[in-house]
């Protein structure tokens, strides 16, 4: 059985038979695990079966079942069998095969098994059969009438024969015209047919022209596009030299490049890029001398799809003689290959007086500026202004982390120590970019610039640098800088640090404490005080109290025992777990993991008591329960003084237990 068969049949028959066969299963499952039956249904077994006459397949169609519970494999069968004989090899059966089906059909009782038969009839049905599957019109099974009315419009379908002849086109007069044609002549009709004013039947030319010929008939089809006028038709004989690939067409596509139409334009780049690329890389020099800035795209785009070498020479060579709109180009695609050989034209592009120029050539740099650009890159970042310095400061930045020498952080610190005062703001907020222990220094000797600015623009930069190493000189910034305002500013980069950066608390503690008390602003003080606080596991190991029984060896101990390995496990719901703390604690944060594997949710409420009689609650998720997860839940609240904690299971929604594998209670302790 062919592929085309396989495929109708399959079409045809696997969704009811993968439907009989399992609830569970899709059609490609169903087919996966059916491979074997499956290859069996090929063309010999057809025609085999074909010749076995009516009983064999009265035998077959008799596996037509009501319900699920027919033979999947038999349905596959019986679907392919009627493309079979819709095809040449077995259409001598098919009046036999749909006597069959028609017989079939008449002796079946239930309606699904009925409309089954129809339905193969719609597809193999003989005209001679029409008047009985119309005695199925009147039929009140459901959906039996409407089906048979169909069956019978498909098997009486004549308008093919009743059909007016088709008039043969103009276009294909002309394919039968050329197909007779001798070689030699073939070429001087399509020429002539090309300058037919119908652009369709143009084409028709074209589409022989692609393959006509050789070398000859390429230079008389590259003559044509000096003499059309028309865009389409150039764009048409272009896109045609381009398939016919000889390398003579490349002179004269090439003016074409310039084309004032836009799809002109575009067929000329491909073309010439199909023939040769190295032919497009030679016009892209001529191209950014003139080019406007509505062809950027086009050109850029159209070098994109070119060898690095090819580029590298098309762009450098003659970048000087670019205008500006070719120079940008030039610019992004140097900075796309990485081509460090160009990195002169990025440092030339920074003195241009086109804003996007420079903007392009600090883009090119960030790519490809090495350690010997240090001073001049680092000069030009400070010169910079407006829209241009995020992006010199950006490519700075990129060399820097590129460069291991350590030249980028010299420059820059002794830009530091001797730019003028209007440059410096640039260079410490540039510093904060780049990071490092000698640009650190260089930052924390600007704090004390009589220069306001100045002083300010440094503890930007620390609030702005890469790693925790600035929080001590931001913390005496907070505590003791002279300037209230700068005071705040401090206080905030030190809060953002510990957000962004991994601190190590326990080594800068000593720095605070020593600090602290020179601190006079109350709100800025307690605000890192927070920073600083730690956090501990109060309930860890202490005593645990329950209110209903256990199950199994899930002990109430093991709800405060530090692991997840270990579950308390509570028989019923509600269940409470009262846990003494041994001493007063101000407690802030709970932490609880519950069971988690299925999805479920654990209604509960966390209660605090100083006496162990009057309770407060103060979390919980009574309100608004989600699914349990592996990350457990956290919920913070008011600082609250207790040494009992009392916990509440209210509900789990899978079953009446209740299974917590750890709970963790939060005290707070100030630096």
């Amino acid at each position: 059985m062919n592929r085309h068969l396989i495929k109708v049949a399959l079409a045809l028959g696997l969704l009811v038979a993968a439907a009989t066969a399992s609830a569970q299963d899709s059609a490609a499952q169903w087919a996966g695990k059916q491979q074997a039956a499956l290859a069996a249904i090929n063309d010999a077994a057809l025609a085999g079966l074909l010749k076995q006459g009516a009983p064999a397949l009265d035998a077959l169609l008799a596996e037509v079942k009501t319900g699920y519970a027919s033979d999947p494999v038999a349905l596959t069968r019986i679907a392919a069998l009627t493309q079979y004989v819709m095809r040449p090899a077995g259409t001598s059966s098919r009046a036999a095969y749909a006597g069959s089906l028609l017989a079939a059909a008449q002796r079946a009782g239930d309606a699904d098994v009925i409309c089954f038969f129809l339905d193969q009839l719609r597809w193999c049905g003989m005209p001679q059969q029409a008047a009985a599957i119309r005695a199925f019109e009147k039929s009140d099974k459901p959906g039996v009438a409407a089906l048979a009315a169909m069956t019978v419009q498909a098997v009486t379908d004549d308008r093919a024969a009743k059909a007016a002849p088709v008039k043969p086109t103009r276009h294909a007069a002309l394919n039968a015209e050329l197909a007779a044609l001798p070689a030699t002549a073939r070429t001087p009709r399509l020429l002539q047919a090309f300058d037919d004013p119908d652009p369709s039947y143009a084409g028709v030319a074209l589409a022989h022209a692609r393959t006509a010929g050789g070398t000859a008939e390429t230079r008389l089809w590259a003559g044509k596009l000096a003499t059309a006028a028309d865009p389409v038709r150039k764009a048409m004989l272009l896109d045609l030299l381009g398939d016919r690939g000889d390398l003579i067409a490349c002179e004269a596509i090439a003016p074409f490049l310039s084309d004032a139409d836009d799809t002109v334009a575009v067929s000329a780049r491909q073309a010439l890029i199909r023939i040769d690329p190295a032919a497009f890389a030679a016009q892209l020099p001529v191209l950014l001398k003139t080019l406007p800035p509505n062809r950027l795209a086009l050109v850029r785009d159209g070098a994109r799809q070119l060898k690095t070498e090819q580029l590298k020479d098309a762009v450098t060579r003659s970048y000087d003689s670019f205008n500006d709109t070719g120079k940008k180009v030039a610019l992004e695609l140097i900075k796309e290959r990485r081509i460090a050989e160009a990195a002169r034209l990025g440092l030339a592009a920074l003195d241009a007086t086109d804003e996007e120029a420079v903007i392009a050539g600090f883009r090119l740099l960030r790519e490809i500026a090495g350690s010997d650009m240090a001073g001049v890159l680092v000069a030009k970042t400070l010169a910079s202004r407006g829209r241009v310095t995020p992006e010199a400061q950006n490519a700075l930045a990129a060399a820097a982390r590129r460069d291991t020498s350590g030249a980028y952080a010299a420059a820059l610190a002794k830009a530091l120590a001797a730019a003028p005062d209007a440059q410096k703001p640039v260079a410490l907020e540039s510093a904060a970019r780049v990071g490092g222990a000698d640009l650190l220094k260089a930052v924390e000797a600007a704090l004390a610039a009589p220069q306001a600015d100045v002083a300010t623009a440094a503890v930007r930069a620390l609030c702005a640098w890469p790693d925790a190493a600035a929080l001590p000189g931001l913390l005496r910034v907070a505590a003791k800088d002279p300037d209230t305002r700068r005071q705040t500013l401090a206080t905030r980069g030190v809060a953002k640090l510990f957000n962004t950066q991994p601190v190590d608390k326990k080594a800068l503690l000593p720095v605070w404490r020593a600090l602290r008390a020179d601190m006079k602003n109350a709100a800025n003080r307690a605000a890192i005080d927070d920073l600083f606080k730690q956090e501990s596991n109060v309930a860890l190991g202490k005593p645990v109290t329950t209110d209903v029984p256990t199950e199994g060896n899930n002990l109430p101990a093991h709800l405060v025992d530090g692991t997840l390995e270990k579950a308390w496990h509570a028989a019923r719901s509600p269940a409470q777990a009262l846990i003494d703390l041994g001493a007063t604690e101000t407690l802030s944060a709970m932490h609880i993991t519950f069971y988690h594997a299925d999805g479920r949710t654990y209604t509960f409420k966390l209660e605090l008591s100083a006496d162990g009689k009057v309770w407060k609650e103060v979390a919980g998720n009574l309100n608004d329960a989600k699914p349990a997860s592996a990350e457990g839940l956290r919920l913070s609240f008011a600082p609250t003084a207790a040494r009992h904690a009392r916990l509440t299971v209210v509900k789990n929604s899978a079953n009446p237990a209740v299974h917590v594998q750890e709970l963790k209670l939060f005290a707070a302790t100030a630096p």
